[in-house]
């Protein structure tokens, strides 16, 4: 672990590309899941939806909404050690936004995703990616 002067370039926008993500993240699961589900429900229904699979839909968004809080605060919490040097939590980090890219790829494949936290969870991994360069990992080796 290197301290704050040896700290390279891209361990540094990797923490910062993080934050945005976790912010990001955060904002989309806290608006999947207090958006009124009769606004919703009705506007669904208005678009030619089955009224029977319109609840299981807002059910799908609320859970979507769910995983995305949940990871934005676990990809926050996990920044802060991992700029610090601590290898351990960048495996953490790099493992939980792979997990949530490949969630949103399928949930993109199946119609149920949403575009932008698919990009969201694209920068996670150009983060995660900065953190593998071969100057970082030498770092976080504390060569």
């Amino acid at each position: 672990m290197g301290d704050a002067q040896a700290r390279p370039r891209p361990v540094d926008i990797a923490y910062w590309l993080w934050l945005v993500c976790a912010a990001l993240l955060v904002l989309f699961g806290l608006l999947a899941l207090t958006s009124p589900g009769t606004a919703i429900r009705e506007e669904l229904v208005t678009r030619g939806s089955n009224p029977d699979s319109v609840d299981e839909f807002i059910v799908l968004l609320r859970g979507s909404g769910a995983v995305s809080l949940l990871t934005g605060l676990g990809v926050g919490l996990m920044a802060g050690p991992t700029r610090a040097g601590d290898p351990r939590f960048r495996r953490a980090i790099v493992a939980l936004s792979a997990v949530f890219a490949l969630l949103q790829l399928g949930l993109i494949a199946t119609g149920l995703g949403q575009v932008p936290t698919l990009l969201v969870s694209v920068l996670a991994l150009v983060a995660s990616a900065l953190v593998y360069l071969r100057s970082s990992t030498e770092w976080f080796a504390g060569e």
